[in-house]
């Protein structure tokens, strides 16, 4: 949008935006810019707050005073609170799909979700855990997903079944972790192993995952689920719910 509306500027028509991740509209630098602290998908905070909304869309539209830009503001209200909010997580959009859906395509559209996070925050680090298994985390997520369904994997050279999926799930959970700590505020350890193992598709594929280990004739994926693929205190919570 940043893009288009310098294009549409150079017609002479002002415009304005609202940015949801800074970073981003830093490099773009588009003509005017109001950045809101919300959620993914809500540029204007929470449904049905009508005076909120009108607030945000005064803001934005205020900037079409600003004569030339780049300009960009920031929001001073976080958004309110509402009932279907995701209070208490770390990620500001919620995943997880109906229970008949593919795990493999629900991971997949997960992972697309959650690039705009990722990026930010190997931008912001200049550097990032995510790769020791030498694949694309979309390809991870095929690999992960194809095994749930047929409990095969292309193993990589010289590997195990069980040390081929130890490297792609340590990428993915990576992946995870680092988008989560990108968005606004300074979660903690506690609240990202949270939303990681409750409120994504990612972490129900390790659980069912683990199920498929424990059962598995192969040595190596039952040594896989024994030590490093679902921590112990996550299991007891979730056996406890």
């Amino acid at each position: 949008m940043g893009a288009l509306g310098q294009y549409i500027e150079s017609a002479g028509v002002a415009t304005t935006q609202i940015s949801l991740i800074r970073e981003h509209t830093e490099a773009i630098s588009p003509p005017r810019a109001l950045w809101v602290p919300f959620m993914l998908g809500r540029p204007f905070g929470v449904p049905n707050d009508a005076a909120f909304q009108e607030r945000v869309l005064i803001a934005v539209l205020r900037l079409l005073e600003a004569p030339a830009g780049p300009v960009l503001v920031d929001y001073p209200e976080d958004a309110p609170e509402s009932d279907d909010s995701v209070t208490g997580r770390v990620c500001p959009v919620s995943f997880r799909g109906s229970v008949d859906d593919d795990l493999g395509a629900s991971l997949a559209r997960e992972i697309e979700e959650l690039m705009p996070w990722y990026d930010l925050a190997r931008n912001r680090r200049g550097r990032t855990t995510v790769g020791l298994s030498g694949v694309t985390i979309e390809d991870a997520a095929c690999a992960l997903g194809s095994f749930l369904r047929q409990n095969t994997i292309a193993v990589f050279h010289g590997l195990s079944a069980g040390a081929t999926l130890k490297l792609i799930c340590e990428d993915i959970r990576a992946y995870y972790h680092e988008a989560a700590a990108a968005r606004p505020g300074t979660p903690d350890a506690a609240g990202i192993q949270n939303w990681f193992w409750r409120q994504t598709t990612a972490g129900h594929a390790f659980l069912e995952l683990h199920k498929a280990c424990l059962e598995s004739a192969d040595e190596s994926l039952r040594q896989l689920c024994a030590t490093s693929l679902v921590p112990r205190t996550v299991l007891r919570e979730m056996t406890k719910t």
